[in-house]
């Protein structure tokens, strides 16, 4: 699918994709209003060496700096949730979660911690910011406080040692002689002892006097305006994106279960028919009439006329097969044979669609004898056949006098010889076919044609049905031209006979009863520009193949396009 095909299936299934759309804005306002709200509350504390020296703590660098990562985590270490918790008066059993309301961050090329807790009212966040950065302070000074008695305990510990060594040698100097040796080593011995118990009871000394300065709350937390959470834009956004997804998805869903044809490009994309001409106007069950060339849908006419000469121009056996899908043929094979007689062939149109009403809307006089008394041998084929009188290269053999006994010589072999037969006279034979859905003889008939051409009544015929047509053709050896694309309107004879409504390509309503010669515009094609094609070319133009390469999951007719042997 190209990027328009899915502007064009959004399109085609706008309700389901507004639907969807509404859903999701409406699952985000419920969410709005049910969820619960969450306010946050930020306290900024300064970080500061906990000691002048910077030797009381382990998270300051040789070169004095504080790592302020390892600090954010321990906002959060289990000690500061214990403070913090008894701050707030939480209970034991729900300050194992308490942490998780807290969040830190570190401003860049600065050492401030921002602590920020999430509660269920501003108040509450006010409070868990301001607890926590109070309980990391307090933590912060506890441990560094702690450093500084482990190093005055052990300086202690080495200045009971020295006393209890200078008590001795002050013991032992008791009874020497002045200017003995031992005397001499005596006093040296005291001398370095005392030295170093007043260097220790120094360093005991600056310990002792060592200021604490674990950090400070710089930032007062600010009572929230609004909650923080659930956000309004945000939820929206996620509403509307959740739609819009939910909606593509079901147009998806949609689209592949749809199997109408509504456009030239459905018919090809599905089924790899060619579109041979588009027809502008409604048509309407019983009424058949020739239209002007120089008309819209006349123009396209002369199209599929010469699509018909050219595929035929190396046969001797130019026979066309026309046959709807799901609605009469008859406006197309008259009109295609109309085409043909006035670009200079001798034409017959043989109505074979027995209960359709094509001859008697073309011939003034309504026709007695026709198919059924020329197939049961009563008549012969040239007194039958009168000529239509606006076009004197056209005749028109009907159905007969008894349709029924008509439909049932149908099925034999006469038919092909009945076409043998009109060959000898004219030049191209032309034959209606009832609707494929309906009969079993436009696949009976389709034997003694070399091509046929299908009607598809758009917004109401599936590509299933357009399958089995091409797959009724091939079975009997005859390759599928293409097909021409209409509209029927509603108030068709046989449409309230079934009770049921055609649908317009474009959804459009229905235009009131009108002749086929009323035309608008027209648009007519070969076939989908751009498409791929699905086969080679036969001796008598007519494309071959099973419809190889066609994309993955889409309908491919059966059998062949081209001539197969009889």
């Amino acid at each position: 699918m190209r990027l328009g095909d899915y502007f064009k299936l959004l399109g085609r299934h706008w309700l389901a994709v507004l639907l969807c759309l509404v859903l999701g804005v409406g699952a985000a306002l419920v969410y709005l209003k049910e969820a619960p709200r969450e306010y946050q509350a930020t306290a900024s504390v300064l970080v500061s060496p906990t000691g002048d020296n910077s030797t009381t703590t382990s998270t300051v660098d040789k070169t004095g700096t504080i790592n302020l990562d390892t600090e954010a985590q321990l906002v959060v270490a289990t000690g500061t949730v214990s403070e913090a918790a008894k701050t707030l008066k939480v209970s034991a059993a729900d300050a194992s979660s308490l942490g998780d309301n807290v969040s830190v961050s570190v401003p860049p090329n600065t050492e401030i911690l921002d602590i920020t807790y999430t509660g269920t009212s501003a108040d509450g966040a006010v409070k868990g910011a301001l607890a926590f950065a109070q309980a990391y302070l307090d933590q912060r000074k506890a441990a560094a406080t702690a450093v500084l008695a482990g190093q005055v305990k052990a300086l202690q510990q080495r200045i009971d040692a020295v006393n209890v060594s200078l008590a001795a040698v002050l013991k032992a100097a008791v009874g020497l002689i002045d200017g003995s040796s031992q005397k001499a080593r005596n006093d040296s011995e005291f001398a370095q002892l005392n030295n170093q118990l007043a260097t220790l009871t120094d360093q005991q000394n600056q310990v002792k006097a060592e200021t604490i300065t674990p950090g400070a709350i710089v930032t007062q937390p600010r009572l929230p305006d609004a909650p923080s959470s659930p956000n309004k834009m945000i939820a929206l956004a996620a509403g509307v994106l959740l739609g819009l997804v939910l909606g593509v998805a079901v147009a998806a869903l949609r689209n592949r279960r749809d199997d109408l044809i509504r456009t030239p490009e459905d018919l090809f994309d599905r089924t790899r028919v060619p579109v041979a001409a588009v027809l502008s106007a409604r048509l309407h069950d019983g009424e058949v009439s020739v239209l002007e060339p120089l008309s819209a849908d006349g123009r396209g006419y002369a199209r599929l006329r010469n699509l018909v000469t050219s595929s035929l121009e190396q046969s001797s056996r130019r026979v066309v097969l026309v046959a709807g899908v799901r609605r009469g043929a008859g406006p197309v094979a008259a009109n295609l044979a109309a085409s043909l007689a006035r670009a200079g062939e001798e034409v017959v149109l043989v109505c074979a669609d027995v209960f359709g009403t094509t001859a008697t809307a073309l011939l003034a006089d309504a026709p007695g004898a026709g198919l059924a008394e020329v197939l049961s041998g009563e008549k012969s084929v040239d007194a039958v056949v009168p000529r239509l009188a606006s076009i004197p290269n056209l005749r028109v053999l009907g159905p007969g006098s008894d349709v029924d006994r008509a439909d049932a010589l149908l099925q034999t072999g006469s038919p092909r010889k009945l076409v043998d037969r009109l060959l000898e006279s004219a030049t191209c034979v032309i034959i209606e076919a009832p609707p494929t859905t309906h009969s079993p003889d436009a696949q009976t008939l389709a034997s003694g044609a070399e091509l046929a051409v299908l009607v598809v009544e758009t917004g109401a015929t599936n590509a299933r049905d357009v399958v089995d047509a091409c797959a009724q053709m091939e079975s009997m050896g005859t390759p599928v031209l293409g097909a021409v694309m209409a509209r029927y309107g509603r108030d068709s004879q046989r449409e309230r006979s079934k009770g049921e409504a055609a649908v317009s390509a474009d959804g459009a309503p229905a235009e009131g009863p009108a002749t086929a010669a009323a035309t608008t515009a027209e648009t007519s094609a070969t076939s989908r520009p751009g498409a791929p094609k699905t086969g080679t070319t036969s001796g008598n133009g007519a494309t071959t193949g099973n419809g190889a390469g066609a994309p993955e999951g889409q309908l491919v007719p059966p059998g062949s396009r081209g001539n197969a042997p009889r």
